[in-house]
């Protein structure tokens, strides 16, 4: 029987560990942290949907304490906005301020040079061959626990657009 983590688990844990300590540097100077981002990344690239609360707990499989603290803070810092949905007023629509949109701009060239940094030790077809192992264990971990539409349309806009905003 083996003890502890798998190679693969801890390994993978590391480079997550790693990658995040380097994106929360960028955001430092806009003191946002990971998920801050990732949600301003998800409403930017849906500019033509209404994005409720709900959508975002479902889309990052958080809970609805943890997205509301989120927001909060988003809007606290004028990152976002939210406005009662016309045709349902039980719903808040969130969107991206100007200033949030400022933000992502800046932070487009952070993610750019993060990539590179990462890539920067393999050839084409060793990026090729990692995303799609990568690709292969994220179905893999996701079967059957109803987030397989959420990797597959996140799958599908880095395929479009090389990056999720």
């Amino acid at each position: 029987m083996r003890r502890g983590p798998s190679p693969i688990s801890k390994r993978i844990r590391i480079i997550n560990n790693k990658f995040r300590e380097l994106w929360d540097k960028n955001l430092l100077k806009y003191n946002l942290t990971g998920m801050q981002m990732e949600i301003l990344c998800y409403l930017k690239c849906n500019p033509d949907k209404e994005i409720h609360q709900r959508e975002i707990e479902y889309w990052f499989q958080l809970k609805n304490p943890t997205v509301t603290g989120i927001l909060n803070r988003l809007e606290e810092k004028g990152y976002i906005a939210r406005r009662r949905n016309p045709a349902d007023g039980r719903y808040r629509i969130i969107e991206v301020t100007e200033k949030g949109n400022q933000v992502m701009e800046d932070m487009g060239e952070g993610a750019r040079n993060l990539d590179e940094r990462i890539y920067a030790c393999m050839t084409d077809e060793e990026q090729a061959k990692l995303l799609e192992l990568l690709d292969r264990i994220l179905a893999t971990m996701t079967e059957n626990d109803g987030a397989e539409e959420q990797v597959e349309q996140h799958r599908e806009r880095i395929t479009q657009g090389g990056h999720t905003c």
